[in-house]
């Protein structure tokens, strides 16, 4: 009875372990949800750190602020990418920060939120590579500030 009750246990563990890895597989990726959502192709990062994420909802609502680390310099200029100018940052900037204001706005100032953007208090600058585009009445949209310093590539998505 033992032996039954082991094999039965390991069996819906592996069961459950070979689906979880099954729908994995068949769920885009972050590259390819920029792909075929906005038409852009990055290349892979080093590391990717969820800074703010929505869960999932019915209608996929929600805000997401994404870091991608890279360990050397990207070549962005022939996806879309604006290489920032003196003129171009204000605009940027302010792009970024009407996301923040929307995003602690819609999470009723929530502590956490508030404290993500602190902790993460993102300036574009000269030299900096930048896309933005929106769509459905700038009810959704995607900012991309890439940090040439640093060689950090954040992102910023709305779909309301």
């Amino acid at each position: 009875m033992n032996k039954w009750l082991i094999a039965c246990i390991v069996s819906i563990i592996l069961l459950f372990s070979g689906c979880n890895l099954l729908i994995n597989s068949l769920l885009p990726n972050e590259y390819e949800v920029l792909e075929s959502n906005w038409g852009i192709s990055l290349p892979e990062a080093d590391e990717v750190t969820n800074l703010l994420i929505t869960e999932a909802s019915f209608h996929g609502d929600g805000e997401w602020f994404t870091l991608f680390d890279y360990s050397k310099p990207i070549d962005l200029s022939n996806v879309g990418f604006v290489k920032l100018t003196a003129s171009d940052i204000s605009n940027a900037n302010q792009k970024i920060t009407q996301f923040e204001k929307r995003t602690i706005d819609i999470r009723q100032n929530a502590k956490e939120t508030i404290d993500i953007f602190n902790q993460n208090d993102i300036k574009a600058e000269v030299g900096d590579y930048f896309f933005y585009d929106a769509r459905n009445g700038g009810d959704d949209f995607i900012i991309l500030l890439y940090k040439t310093k640093s060689h950090q590539l954040y992102k910023y998505v709305w779909h309301q």
